[in-house]
């Protein structure tokens, strides 16, 4: 028997990677510029009129020594009062 070279062709299946394009929308952060107002305190000079308890002396007179029913030799009338300065 001779030997004769054989060429045997054999199919080999293989998968190479293919590369295609597809539109994707992607969020990017962006950098916004925000204009804060801020509130300070601030201390401030106001001039407050305050009411101010005054106190006053009054000598108290002293009371009528009786209520007149009927006119006196003093000259005074009724229903008027009267009183007696005594030597205290």
């Amino acid at each position: 028997m001779i030997d004769v070279p054989v060429i045997i062709e054999v199919l080999k299946e293989r998968k190479v990677p293919v590369t295609s394009t597809v539109p994707v929308e992607v969020d990017v952060p962006v950098e916004v510029d925000q204009e804060i107002t801020e509130q300070r305190a601030m201390m401030e000079e106001v001039d407050v009129e305050v009411p101010i308890a005054v106190e006053v002396q009054e000598k108290i007179p002293n009371p009528p020594c009786h209520w007149h029913d009927i006119k006196h030799s003093h000259d005074v009338r009724v229903g008027l009062t009267h009183t007696h300065h005594h030597k205290d």
